[in-house]
């Protein structure tokens, strides 16, 4: 019941907005929202841009996932394990800090790779407000996701199909795509739809890149309805829906391709990925791995730095003022207390609830344990702006009134990402063999002994990597709070967002700079500590 309320309802409820009005207190079936979208040129091109920016993404992160991948798993690129460790860093830099760096990077007026060619006289030969640079922002930082899933494949892959294919004359090149890039088809079409996915719903990007060229998509669309007055809900619904048919098309096509098709590798002979000899080459490799991580980790973190200690963006005068606003105002104090309280606790009650839906659904046989595992995981395709709507929607009908409070992010934010703890925790349980747990009942432990000295200690590792996760994720949300947030609640994502709006590019790089260092700071402390712990217990 707790997790259809957190998950289930509000995608109803956002459904369900998108049909009704409400007349005199009731609420009454009409489609005028859905004919005004459907009939307005604006809502078109919004979904068309989404579309083409989305694909585009798509295809660059999957070029760039899987050539990292390749090279990092199949190749003697030398530090290849912390290169690879690196290159999943792009992941914890929220889109928001992502886009906003390149806007200082290739900003026609202020970015900094033009400053230099218009003094040459050679024009600003980057803009990155174009769909060019919406396309390459979003999939240079979205492209770990794909490597991650297709590393995991080619490590898994038996090298004994490469080395026939090789024996029968086939060359390196040949054997890599008509081999091995067909084997591990299906973990590059499920990176690619996940890349998708994550391109519709998102909300920073497309906002600071597309709307100062009025390149619109819909989730731009929606906050520039929710910022009408009054707002439209019911179009604002339909729009949210936009996205989730989008997402659902997305997975349908992804089921439609791999049916029928085996893809099977893993057998029960041992094996060992075949290491490719790159000779010199394999220096060339890292260097352009290392030009990857300096264009999304590196370069935007030493931007970011500089760009706060300005006066204003480039100005070449440095001050200090911009760090001292972090802890001199007012506003800062109040978003940090409010980010930190709904982050520890959000992240702490998501990691507990994944704990026990992945117990329940690996070690029991209690009926409608695979329907609540479906329920669970059912918001993980829904773009996190769609349901953080679905959220808004379903309590405000709700008698128990939380909207407008810290407890409404905290609700949306567990629901949302509440599965991705499911996973991880999921992953790790059922590893463990359950005749541990039996063997610690036949020697007289109950059910909270066994699950407490042996069940909890053997999944600790997974519990803390999913803590560690979901509060890197919800430190810099944005797509989420925005439309749940109030006076009273606004977190530091969304003062960063306003901070913006107003143009203090300076104070918005302060912002950022917090941002990383809650984010980072505290997930290498988490994993010190722990490292520590097993280091003390071995």
């Amino acid at each position: 019941m707790v997790l259809a309320v957190f998950s289930l309802l509000p995608l109803i409820a956002l459904v369900v907005r998108g049909f009704v009005e409400t007349e005199g207190g009731r609420l009454v079936l009409t489609f005028s929202a859905v004919k005004t979208v459907m009939s307005q040129s604006g809502y078109w091109f919004a979904a068309w841009n989404t579309v083409v920016v989305s694909i585009g993404s798509m295809i660059l992160a999957a070029v760039i996932g899987v050539i990292l991948a390749w090279c990092l798993v199949r190749t003697n690129v030398p530090f290849a394990r912390l290169l690879e460790q690196l290159a999943t860093m792009p992941i914890f830099i929220p889109p928001f800090i992502g886009a906003f760096a390149w806007v200082l990077i290739g900003a026609p007026r202020i970015g900094l790779f033009n400053l230099p060619t218009r003094g040459l006289g050679l024009g600003e030969p980057l803009d990155i407000y174009t769909y060019t640079g919406l396309i390459w922002t979003i999939g240079i930082y979205i492209a770990p996701y794909v490597m991650m899933i297709v590393a995991s494949a080619l490590r898994n892959m038996d090298p004994s199909l490469e080395e026939a294919a090789q024996v029968a004359g086939l060359s390196r090149v040949r054997t890599m795509f008509q081999i091995t890039l067909p084997v591990v088809a299906p973990s590059i079409l499920s990176g690619s739809v996940l890349a998708f996915v994550i391109s519709i719903g998102l909300f920073g990007t497309p906002v600071l890149l597309g709307m100062t060229k009025e390149i619109y998509l819909v989730t731009a669309r929606i906050y520039l309805e929710l910022q009408q007055f009054p707002p439209s809900f019911g179009i604002v619904a339909v729009l949210a829906i936009y996205l989730m048919v989008l997402s659902v098309i997305a997975n349908l096509l992804q089921s439609w391709a791999l049916r029928g098709r085996s893809f099977v590798t893993v057998t029960g002979k041992g094996f060992r990925p075949r290491i490719i000899q790159l000779a010199t080459g394999r220096y060339v490799v890292a260097g352009i791995i290392w030009l990857y991580l300096l264009l999304t980790v590196v370069g935007p973190i030493i931007i970011i730095i500089a760009a706060s200690v300005s006066t204003y963006t480039w100005s070449g005068r440095f001050t200090w003022n911009n760090i001292a606003f972090l802890w001199e105002s007012e506003d800062v104090r109040s978003t940090l207390w409010n980010s930190l309280f709904i982050t520890i606790l959000a992240a702490s009650a998501t990691t507990i609830l994944g704990l026990i839906v992945s117990w329940i659904t690996a070690r029991t046989r209690m009926r409608g344990r695979q329907f609540l595992e479906h329920v669970v995981l059912l918001p993980m395709s829904v773009p996190s702006l769609a349901f953080a709507l679905g959220v808004s929607f379903f309590w405000l009908w709700f008698p128990w009134s939380v909207y407008g409070t810290v407890w409404i992010i905290i609700i949306g934010l567990i629901g949302r990402y509440i599965s991705y703890s499911v996973r991880s925790i999921t992953s790790s349980l059922i590893q463990i063999h359950p005749e541990l747990e039996e063997s610690a009942r036949i020697s007289g432990f109950g059910w909270g002994s066994t699950m407490w000295r042996v069940t909890l200690p053997l999944v600790l590792p997974a519990i803390i990597s999913s803590w560690v996760m979901v509060y890197s994720i919800f430190i810099s949300e944005l797509s989420m709070v925005l439309p749940l947030y109030t006076t009273s609640s606004r977190t530091l994502s969304i003062l960063s967002f306003d901070t913006w709006a107003v143009g203090e590019f300076s104070l918005v790089a302060s912002l950022s700079l917090l941002q990383l260092l809650l984010g980072v700071g505290v997930m290498w402390f988490v994993t010190h500590i722990t490292k520590q712990r097993q280091i003390a217990a071995t």
